[in-house]
This record gives C-alpha cells, structure tokens and sequence, in this order.
C-alpha cells in the first residue's frame, strides 16, 4: 500500500498488521503445501493482500516461456498466457535471481508495453521465488505509478522467502515421490523376474523329471519291443505263411509300429531322443512333402506354401522335422472341420521379436497357420503338454504338438502358440541355421539288406531276449553269433581270440556302458567296427561319429548298420 499522506498513523498501523497477519497465515500454509499447484493457490489467496496491491499474478518458468498461471487483480491480466522469457519482467527476475521493482512501467525498457498498455498497471515489484534457480515470481501490481511502499516491499519478500522453502520441499518430496516409483517399479519389475526366475527353475525340474521318467521308460519299453519287431519281421521275411496268419502278423507288426513311434513323441517331448542332426535343406524338404501334405489334408483343406528363395540350411534332423511338420498338418485340419486354408511359410527370423530363450545366432522361423476355430488362453497354455489333446477319445494322442516343441528345444531352437477363439492358431518354430551347406545323405530306408556270408558278430546286450531277437534276425541275415550279457564278458572272448567283423552292442549296460565299451575298442582296436544300439540314448551322450542303432530295429536297419559301422572302421 502506497503512503498518500492523509491516512492517520492509526489507520495505517491498523492495515500493516493485517497484511502482517495475513503473511504469518500464508506462511503457515505453505509450510504444509505439497505441490506446485498448492503453492500457487496459496500464493493467489495472499499476495494481493499482503503487498496492498491492486492484483498480483503468479508465474511459473516453463522452459524458456513463462507462464502466467494465476492472478489476483482488480481487472483481467494475463491468466493463462505464456511470454518468452527473455522479454517478460518475471523472466529477467528469475533469470537474474533478484527483485525487480518498476515505478513507471511505460518508462521502463525492460517492460514489453504493448503488452502493459491495455492493462491498470502502472507499477510494479517482481518477486523471484525458488533457490537457486528459481522456477517461479510473484508478480505485484499498482494503477498508480511511484514505489510501492517498504512494508509492500518487505512483505513480499518474505512471502517469496517462505514460498521459496516450500518450493524447496515440494521439489523433495516430488524427488522422494518419484524415487519411491521407481523403487516400486523395481521391485515390481523385480518380483516378475525372480518369479519367472521360480516357474522356469519348476518347468527345468519338471521336464528333467519328465525327461528322465520317460528316457526309462523308453528303454525298458524298446527292449521289450526290439524282439517282438525282431520275430515279427522275421516272420514276414520267411517262408509264405496262410493268410489268416499273415493278417494276425501285420497287425501285430503295426501294433508294434505304433508303440515305436509313441515312444519316439514322448522322447521328442522330453528332448531325450537320439537326432541325426545335420544341415537340412528346409526349403526341398518342405517342398518334397507338399504331395503327402495335401493327401493326409483331405480335400477340403487348400494347402498354401511359401518359402523366401534363398532360404539357409537349418541345424535339424530331416526325419524328425517331416514328422513334426506332419503332426501339426494334422493338428490343423482337425481344428478346421468344415475346411479351410493351412499355410508353411519359412522365412529368415529376425533379430527384433525374437523369442528370449534363443541363443545369440541366425534363425529360419517356420510357421504353420490355420483358420479353424482357435483355442482360448487356457487351452493355449496347456497346448505343448503331453497328452492333452481336445479331440474325442480315440482320435489322437496328444503328443503331435509336444513332441514339436520338444524337438525345437532339443535342436537349439523354440515354439511358439499364438492362437484366439475364431481367429486360428499360428504355429512358429524357430530353428538354428546351419554353419555348413546340406549335404545329401541316404537313410536306413534307402538301404538295402546285406547278406553276412558266414561272417561273425558280436552282440553284446544285457536283455537276453534282446541277444536273442537281434541273433536270430543276424543268423537270418548270414552271420554266425556269439552273444555276451555285458562289456566285460565281450572283452573276455575278444582277448581270448574272437574275431567278429562288427560288435554290435548295447549303451545301458551295468558296469561299462556301450559307448564307454566303444571308446576302449576304438583306442585299442581301432580296425574293428562297433555298432551302438540303445532303446533310450541322449544325442549328448554318444560320439557322432559312432555309429548307432535305434531300438526296436527291423531286420533291414539291422543290416544298414552293420553295413555303416564296417564302413566307418574302414575309413
């Protein structure tokens, strides 16, 4: 308030102990303000009042504008409006950290005046407030021109004193506020990993259980195989049998058939079965498969295939990549009843999008689509498990999308299920490109039977049903037999003078497995072939260059081996 000379002294102690008053409760209140904005309120609340003055305007700095975002005043000012800083009174105060007090604001050259023109405002006091830079003003206002009295001066101030400490103190607690987020989101972010972190460790735990059940399972369930497919086949290789038997013998051959190939899905599910990985040539195998595709499709499912043309090889082994591909041809017509379209694509993965379990490295992604009716989140979580299948009993076993997503993990790659009710199910593999170009390598199946021609092998193998099976289909095949329950006895009757052409052994063994009993005869022996046969064997387990018999075996994979391990010796 200005000294006009005509109010008593009583008059004018009376009004500064107001504006005193005023600033002792406007203090109080921002020592509990929280916010800017809280700050900003109080101040518009006050100021007017404890400088004496005809309007006041509070002005925050925001970058290089300020903003005037309240006012107090006898007439409109500029609420809401923003000023380049370098030009407007409050930025010069705040960029200068130092009152400005203007008597003739039409005579001052830092004032804008076109701005100041339409407005009362005659003089003024801009207050910085914020330390040590400070962030806002308090900017005070007279129609009339000359300086604002002391006590206006001085009370301003300490006003912009106090709203400076709770500048101060709100900037704190929004950095303890925002430090608190963070450490929250951390912690948040935190938990989600060590919880991912726990269900990996119990999905790692239950596949090693799994895997391990089953690779015993395998085995037994094999041994007992080996020789039911051994006398089946031989039964089928000899002399013509009625028809009635050889019916009774086909179906037991197929039973058989069937056995092998379960356990083959349930090996691939726990990424315990034997690979005979190579590089794979992705795009002729899927292009060599198009015609048995589209059969096993039917003809109302239209078959769509598109491979990039420059497509690299992928680490894989190409039988068991054809039955994967085959199990989810199938899975997919059957989720389309009424027919529709099922697309292979293969493409070169990129980098962005990439699942998080790959390793570093170039991937193929292979994707097999469908529009059949999809599944929901539940049935997606649950599509890779073993034995789960939505189909009626009798119409599948529940292993076709398992054992493709084991054999994806087992190969270094992965598998994914993106599916919804009604819009289809996409299945992607991603497999490792290979470091070398494919090479074209005939199979067991393209191999014909050898004749033994009196030749002697030993077979060594702790199932005496198993010896005895794999014998008879040797004596079939020409060869004399000596057999052996385990390693040592086998040791025993070469050191004594045996001679076979090939020891054709098994790997689980008590005492010295086959793959050790390989190792020794090769540092020892290294002319004499050996034949690895097991009903259960980890690729990790055996040397690749040993060659290796998968049980149960049929007479003509028996030969075939042989033929490769004598093969091998010889090279």
């Amino acid at each position: 308030m200005r000294s006009s000379g005509v109010d008593d002294d009583g008059n004018a102690a009376g009004r500064l102990a107001e504006r005193w008053s005023l600033l002792a409760s406007a203090i109080e209140q921002l020592g509990s303000a929280r916010t800017i904005g809280d700050i900003s309120d109080i101040l518009r609340q006050s100021a007017r009042g404890i400088a004496g003055a005809d309007g006041i305007a509070i002005v925050l700095k925001d970058g290089g504008e300020c903003h005037y975002v309240a006012e107090d005043s006898m007439s409109p000012l500029w609420a809401g409006q923003r000023f380049p800083a370098e030009t407007c009174v409050s930025g010069i105060a705040m960029q200068h950290r130092c009152p400005i007090v203007i008597p003739d604001v039409m005579a001052d050259p830092r004032v804008p005046h076109a701005a100041y023109a339409p407005t009362f405002v005659r003089s003024m006091a801009m207050i910085p407030v914020g330390m040590p830079d400070p962030l806002a003003a308090i900017g005070a206002y007279w129609a009339k021109t000359g300086d604002p009295d002391e006590a206006s001066v001085s009370l301003l101030h300490t006003l912009g004193r106090a709203a400076t400490t709770a500048l101060e103190n709100a900037r704190l607690l929004d950095a303890v506020g925002e430090l608190n987020r963070v450490l929250d989101s951390r912690v948040a972010d935190r938990t989600a990993e060590l919880e991912q972190a726990r269900d990996m460790i119990r999905q790692s735990q239950k596949m090693e259980t799994i895997g391990q059940l089953t690779g015993n399972v395998a085995h037994d369930f094999n041994n007992l195989l080996t020789p039911i497919v051994g006398s089946l086949d031989l039964i089928l290789s000899g002399k013509p049998l009625n028809d009635r038997v050889m019916r009774t013998v086909r179906v037991a051959m197929d039973a058989a058939d069937r056995a092998r190939l379960l356990v083959d899905r349930l090996l691939a599910f726990a990424r315990r079965q034997p690979l005979a990985v190579s590089p794979v040539d992705l795009r002729a195998l899927i292009e060599n498969m198009r015609e048995l595709l589209v059969t096993s499709l039917g003809a109302r499912v239209t078959l769509t295939i598109d491979l990039e043309a420059e497509l690299p090889a992928v680490h894989g082994d190409r039988h068991q990549l054809e039955m994967a591909l085959l199990n989810l041809a199938v899975n997919a017509r059957d989720a389309m009843p009424d027919g529709g379209v099922l697309s292979i694509s293969a493409r070169r993965a990129p980098a962005a999008g990439r699942p998080p379990e790959l390793a570093e490295g170039d991937y193929v992604r292979v994707t097999v689509t469908d529009n059949g009716r999809g599944m929901d989140e539940a049935i997606r979580s649950r599509a890779a498990e073993p034995f789960f299948s939505t189909k009626e009993a009798g119409h599948g076993t529940g292993l076709g999308l398992s054992m493709a997503h084991g054999l994806a993990g087992q190969l270094g790659g992965t598998l994914r299920v993106d599916s919804a009710p009604g819009l289809g199910t996409t299945i992607g593999i991603w497999l490792p490109v290979a470091s070398e170009p494919p090479k074209a390598a005939p199979g067991y199946d393209d191999a014909h039977v050898v004749e033994g021609q009196g030749d002697v092998v030993l077979v060594i193998d702790d199932e005496p049903r198993v010896r005895s099976a794999t014998a008879e289909m040797l004596g079939a095949l020409g060869y004399d037999v000596v057999q052996a329950s385990n390693a040592r006895e086998g040791l025993e009757l070469l050191d004594r003078g045996l001679d076979p052409v090939v020891v054709l052994t098994d790997h689980v063994m008590p005492g010295m497995t086959g793959i050790e009993l390989a190792m020794h005869l090769r540092a020892t022996r290294p002319a004499l072939a050996v034949l690895v046969m097991s009903g259960y064997q980890g690729i990790d387990i055996l040397a690749p260059d040993i060659p290796r018999l998968a049980k149960p075996f049929r007479q003509q994979y028996l030969s075939a081996g042989i033929a490769a391990a004598r093969q091998s010796a010889a090279a």
